[in-house]
């Protein structure tokens, strides 16, 4: 069974490229036939300048797919929405890490939980480590759609080098040696706080995450993003104090 194809911009870029190739193979062969004044080669050129400046329209497409997608009543999950890009490759990276601290919480709440708790694990890393995230993977994320069209998939944006480095920046702290003691009080609060915001649920809950356990996500997280980063082709390597504790 062929696997569902994940909602984002990344269909109308494919649909653009296609449109496009269509259009100037046929430009092409009117100006073979008319002798006109652009030559193939100039046409050839145009062509690649065209779709090399699709990554640029990433805006564009993205109110296409909103459009489209409201209009079809899709329900798959949106991992490539502006908001999500950077919960979604946390999540990619992470994941494994999160089902071994929290499980009570990912026994009564499920998947949806578990999107929330990274969603707020996004949120820290924006507010902590890595103020541009956002907007350097929505540039990576066109990159990569222009490479893969429809068949873009979250393991794609890991093998774009952009999106790859902006993952290294924003996982780098939480690969030192007390980055769990250091870091786990303040994620936990954030965590918590976009978890209730999302569940609108504003007074004490379970679903909410304590420090402890967010302690134990952060002391399992550093080799499992190293596990997802060699998967996509780049390790993260220790950082000093993290190396230097390991000897």
């Amino acid at each position: 069974m062929a696997t569902p194809g994940l909602r984002g911009p990344h269909h109308c870029i494919a649909n653009a490229n296609a449109v496009a190739d269509m259009i100037f193979r046929y430009l092409q062969s009117r100006c073979a036939a008319a002798g006109g004044s652009l030559s193939s080669a100039d046409l050839e050129a145009a062509h690649g300048h065209f779709t090399g400046s699709l990554p640029t329209a990433y805006n564009a497409f993205d109110v296409f797919n909103a459009r489209c997608m409201e209009a079809s009543a899709a329900t798959a999950p949106a991992f490539f929405a502006r908001e999500n890009i950077l919960s979604s490759l946390l999540f990619a990276c992470g994941h494994r890490a999160a089902r071994s601290a929290f499980p009570n919480q990912i026994t009564r709440f499920g998947a949806a939980w578990l999107n929330q708790f990274f969603g707020g694990f996004a949120e820290y890393v924006r507010q902590n480590v890595c103020s541009t995230a956002d907007d350097r993977l929505i540039k990576a994320y066109a990159i990569a759609a222009n490479k893969a069209g429809a068949k873009l998939a979250v393991t794609d944006m890991l093998k774009e080098p952009s999106a790859l480095q902006v993952m290294r920046e924003c996982f780098a702290p939480f690969m030192l040696a007390d980055a769990a003691n250091l870091r786990a009080a303040a994620l936990s609060d954030v965590a918590s706080y976009q978890i209730a915001a999302a569940r609108g649920i504003p007074k004490p809950d379970i679903s909410k995450v304590t420090e402890q356990e967010v302690r134990n996500f952060l002391t399992w997280l550093p080799p499992q993003v190293n596990v997802a980063m060699s998967a996509a082709g780049a390790g993260m390597q220790p950082t000093a104090p993290a190396a230097a504790a390991a000897r």
